[in-house]
């Protein structure tokens, strides 16, 4: 009976022993399998990278083909600002007295010009006038619909003001007034001049250019103009300076 229990025993170990064996030998050829499946995925995963990477090398490279084309525009564009800036300081101006140019605005005829004119100090303040011309135009089609005339005699006057003052003042530079000598007093039009504010902080400068339309006289009989300006004040509204009267011949 031992004998007996004995040799079941043995074969059901023989038996689990088989069974044993018959599953390492599947889970082995599983493993197989699937190390087979993980390098064929690797692989493809490998040739996506290298795929990727081509595209990306090929984009870089066209974007450096195109910053240098931009370098090379703006150097040339540089260039030609640099050649204009040269020929105008030559020059003096770009445009000079009898010449006439055309532009958007219309057809331009350049009558006088006086850019010698000393630097005006009053108070804290210094005004710099660059230039003072007197000038006429044809106007383009949408320059006279919105002036509402076809035809322009002016005075123009290029100018730099500064505040040296260390507190804020008052100076109303956009507010001057000018007598010709062809017997007109006029205010700077509003419409085609520039706006300078006239509360000036310390230490500040501007810069602008102001038109004086002429209404009873032609700008090529000018000769001379009176320019004035009331004194700057301080905080207060004390005067700080002199009221500004000088003659400007062309």
């Amino acid at each position: 009976m031992r004998k007996a229990v004995f040799t079941t025993t043995i074969g059901v170990a023989l038996l689990l022993t088989a069974c044993g064996d018959a599953e390492n030998n599947g889970n082995a050829n599983e493993n197989e399998a699937n190390a087979a499946l993980n390098n064929n995925e690797n692989d493809m995963n490998n040739d996506d990278v290298h795929e990727d990477n081509n595209e990306q090398d090929n984009e870089n490279e066209e974007l450096e083909e195109e910053n240098e084309e931009n370098a090379e525009a703006d150097e040339e564009m540089n260039g030609n600002e640099e050649d204009a800036a040269d020929e105008i300081a030559e020059d003096g101006w770009e445009t000079e007295v009898g010449e006439t140019i055309e532009n958007e605005g219309g057809t331009f005829t350049l009558h006088a010009r006086q850019d010698d004119i000393d630097t005006i100090e009053t108070g804290p303040v210094v005004i710099d006038i660059e230039q003072v011309n007197a000038q006429s135009g044809e106007l383009s089609q949408q320059m006279a619909d919105m002036l509402e005339t076809e035809e322009l005699e002016m005075i123009q006057m290029d100018l730099t003001v500064e505040n040296t003052a260390d507190e804020d003042i008052t100076f109303y530079v956009s507010q001057a007034t000018i007598a010709t000598s062809t017997g007109e007093q006029l205010e700077s039009d509003m419409w085609l001049s520039d706006h300078i504010d006239g509360d000036m902080m310390s230490g500040t400068s501007h810069n602008g250019t102001f038109f004086f339309v002429l209404e009873n006289s032609a700008a090529e009989d000018v000769e001379s103009v009176r320019i004035t300006w009331s004194s700057p004040t301080n905080e207060d509204w004390e005067d700080i300076g002199e009221d500004v009267d000088i003659e400007v011949e062309f």
